[in-house]
């Protein structure tokens, strides 16, 4: 006779609440949708013919550079997430940017199928632990902070883009790189885990000592050993920047193409709230873009927002051509049948496991 174990609450609580979030993502792509057909309405009205007009008369020189942009934003992605990753896992470069091409395209869905592919394939084919997984998006995180901090001061400081402008971008990157640089250096191994644990033994609250002294606090290092690299991270940086520079061009071509000129400091605030929008939003990127961003383009610049969704359409749809064309090559470069067959790699060694001295952190 075998004990039966009672049912864990939280698992039950968990398992239960799955439905409920799936249907508010479900949801919430729905309303992305209809904001999406909303702006679609506006931009097509009778007040944007001459847009309309001027859509229908493009260059097609002005389309492929739209288009040709788009794809350079997805490589420059995919370039950045691969950089992050290298100092502690080296994995094959041409894989990352067809896993990103995918993961691109899906952003657009919703239930966060873009994360979950990723975190499948690194996990299946290029053989990164789950452990490392996490900490590897965190550092993600820090670099695009690191990038887009530097931009928004200044657009918000200087609208005209010129030298000065440019130099002042420069020098502020070269200090959030060193700054972010330093301070993983420092709290980083051994010797900063024990700073941070002693800090936290100092606070009143409890629940901050246990979280430190837990295991996946503890793997967090291997986030801190990615952004140690101040050379590897100032390239990062410099990467994610250019990926923001690609996104103004399309906004700032659109809006010419359709015939209402945006302004360089308008194309670029567009492109950062374009960028962080997609990014954080849990419901996909459809509709809450495009939205989100003619509505913060009305509110600091001088175009309305019925022409402001005439050129988000125009970003947007270019980016779909793009997407989807990239996202039909990576699938074919990584080869899904083999994934599911279940061929990959094991996990790959970390080049930090020494470093708080976990004997094997990733293979947990």
């Amino acid at each position: 006779m075998t004990d039966t174990q009672p049912p864990d609450n939280k698992s039950q609580a968990k398992s239960g609440r799955k439905p409920l979030v799936l249907a508010l993502q479900l949801a919430g792509f729905l309303v992305g949708l209809a904001l999406l057909a909303w702006c679609g309405k506006i931009a097509f009205s009778g007040e944007n013919r001459e847009a309309i007009s001027n859509l229908g008369k493009a260059a097609p020189i002005d389309i492929i550079t739209l288009v040709l942009l788009s794809c350079v934003g997805v490589l420059l992605d995919g370039l950045t997430i691969w950089l992050v990753l290298r100092p502690v896992r080296k994995i094959q470069l041409s894989g990352m940017l067809a896993t990103n091409a995918l993961a691109t395209f899906l952003s657009l869905l919703p239930f966060k199928l873009s994360v979950m592919t990723r975190v499948a394939i690194h996990r299946k084919r290029d053989g990164v632990p789950l452990a490392i997984i996490g900490p590897w998006f965190a550092a993600v995180g820090a670099v695009m902070l690191a990038s887009l901090a530097p931009v928004l001061l200044l657009a918000a400081w200087k609208q005209e883009i010129d030298l000065l402008w440019i130099t002042l971008l420069v020098i502020s990157l070269l200090f959030v790189t060193v700054t972010l640089t330093v301070a993983a250096r420092t709290l980083g191994g051994k010797r900063g885990l024990r700073l941070i644990q002693a800090f936290a033994e100092k606070q009143p609250i409890r629940l901050i000592e246990r979280i430190t002294k837990s295991e996946t606090f503890v793997l967090l290092d291997e986030g801190l050993a990615m952004l140690a690299d101040f050379k590897n991270t100032l390239a990062a940086v410099g990467l994610r920047v250019l990926y923001i520079a690609s996104m103004a061009a399309r906004l700032f071509v659109a809006a010419r193409i359709v015939g209402n000129p945006l302004p360089a400091d308008q194309s670029l605030f567009g492109s950062v709230a374009y960028f962080v929008i997609g990014v954080v939003s849990p419901v996909g990127a459809l509709g809450a873009r495009e939205g989100g961003t003619a509505k913060i383009l009305e509110w600091f610049g001088e175009i309305n927002f019925e022409q402001l969704a005439v050129i988000m359409l125009v970003v947007t749809g270019s980016e779909i051509l793009a997407n989807t064309a990239l996202a039909a090559i990576g699938i074919a470069w990584l080869r899904p049948d083999r994934l599911i067959r279940g061929a990959g790699k094991g996990d790959l060694p970390s080049a930090n496991a020494h470093r708080t001295g976990q004997s094997e952190p990733d293979r947990r």
